[in-house]
């Protein structure tokens, strides 16, 4: 099962990051696999290359993904990064009602 956590602060996200394998199918089959990785690369793309900011960001040698942005300079964006970031956890709670077998997400309160 993938678990993708999303960490807010005063309810804004502030990272979220993935562990796990979807195992809907077969290594390069798996559509949950696929979507889930598309659905959390997305912000990630759209903070860069169409806001031009620079969110912290890794991928372990597994291939899950960190992002981090309590550091990251908004230059003013923060609505448009909003935006990006509640779409992505819209699209992982979809895939988690279908799919509840294979991700699950987990949303936390950081103090």
């Amino acid at each position: 099962m993938i678990r993708v956590t999303v960490v807010r602060k005063n309810g804004n996200i502030t990272g979220y990051y993935a562990k796990g394998h979807a195992e809907y199918a077969e290594l390069g089959s798996d559509i949950v696999c696929a979507a889930a990785s598309t659905a959390m690369q997305n912000p990630l793309a759209g903070m860069q290359e169409v806001l031009r900011l620079n969110p912290q960001y890794g991928f372990d040698d597994d291939g899950y993904i960190t992002v981090t942005l309590d550091r990251m300079d908004f230059q003013g964006k923060e609505r448009e990064v909003s935006s990006l970031l509640e779409t992505m956890v819209v699209m992982i709670r979809e895939l988690e009602r279908n799919y509840p077998k294979n991700i699950k997400l987990v949303e936390k309160e950081e103090k």
